[in-house]
């Protein structure tokens, strides 16, 4: 019994080294190669087809660059309007809307839900700015810029976004139809023939033939799909181009060449600035509000297809 018993302790105390010595080498490099050993589970395939169609149709797209424009020029009319206005009604309504453009961009809500409100929003701003265009005799004719300049450009994006989608290229044409009929109805084609030396005279424009320039460069939306015809490019351009076109007219009213008092105050400037954003926001928000019908068309026609 005590050999037996002696034998059985030390098996005990084997044991314990035994363990030891296997938990030391599995912590060796052994261990490491075990473990790069072991098999992964593969998740589905990615296949090219995949990556065309999300490229070709991509489910929330410019969602994040709406966001941050709206901030960021939300934030820079806001300083304008404190710096243009006073405490007059028309100053306290132009913050109201750019704060309230600035809070839809950052509270979390659907695709669909930001771009219909962003867009209403931006929408009641340019109404409020050719509200006070039209008081002042501001370029009465340029009351169809903004939405033609809307139209256009939220087009092309749809057409960036969805590069197959015949829809674009139909709202492509009808933005450049509305941007014509602008053109012709201001007199844009006569523009440069009554010029001088002084800048309101030749600054605006020239604004009018960088409008005519983009429209003609729109077109190349109705290439091939393969391709976005830089149609990206032309609707920020375009933007872009309406905000220094209407800095120039303001300019030109504030400084006039004749030395006769302006009737802008700095109340209207507020409203001017505010709905210069609006039309901006609005231009983008609509790109999106066309991405969401084109995705709820389509569901509907899948199933019957």
């Amino acid at each position: 019994r005590k050999d037996g018993s002696s034998s059985e302790d030390g098996r005990r105390e084997e044991a314990p080294e035994d363990a030891e010595a296997l938990e030391a080498r599995a912590s060796g490099p052994e261990r490491e190669a075990s473990l790069q050993n072991i098999p992964v589970q593969a998740g589905p395939p990615i296949l090219a087809s995949d990556l065309l169609r999300e490229q070709m149709r991509p489910s929330t797209p410019g969602a994040t660059s709406l966001r941050i424009t709206t901030v960021v020029l939300t934030a820079a009319g806001a300083v304008g309007v404190l710096l243009a206005g006073g405490l007059h009604p028309l100053v306290f309504v132009s913050l109201a809307l750019l704060v309230l453009m600035a809070t839809l961009s950052l509270t979390p809500m659907s695709y669909r839900a930001r771009a219909i409100s962003l867009w209403t929003v931006g929408v009641i701003a340019m109404g409020v700015a050719l509200w006070q265009q039209t008081k002042h005799a501001l370029a009465a004719e340029s009351v169809l810029l903004p939405g033609a300049v809307m139209l256009l450009s939220a087009a092309l994006l749809f057409r960036a976004y969805y590069r197959g989608a015949l829809l674009s290229r139909v709202l492509v044409a009808i933005g450049f139809v509305a941007l014509g009929t602008w053109f012709v109805v201001s007199e844009g084609h006569e523009s440069l023939v009554m010029l001088d030396g002084h800048w309101q005279s030749w600054a605006p424009a020239a604004t009018h033939m960088m409008f005519s320039l983009l429209g003609l460069l729109s077109l190349m939306a109705f290439m091939d799909s393969s391709t976005r015809g830089g149609a990206h490019v032309w609707a920020a351009a375009l933007l872009v181009l309406y905000a220094i076109h209407l800095g120039l007219l303001v300019a030109a009213e504030l400084w006039p060449l004749s030395g006769e008092r302006t009737s802008v105050a700095g109340p209207t400037l507020a409203a001017l600035l505010t709905g210069t954003v609006g039309t901006i926001v609005a231009a983008l928000a609509l790109g999106q509000v066309f991405v969401t019908v084109y995705q709820s068309a389509t569901r509907r026609l899948r199933p019957s297809s």
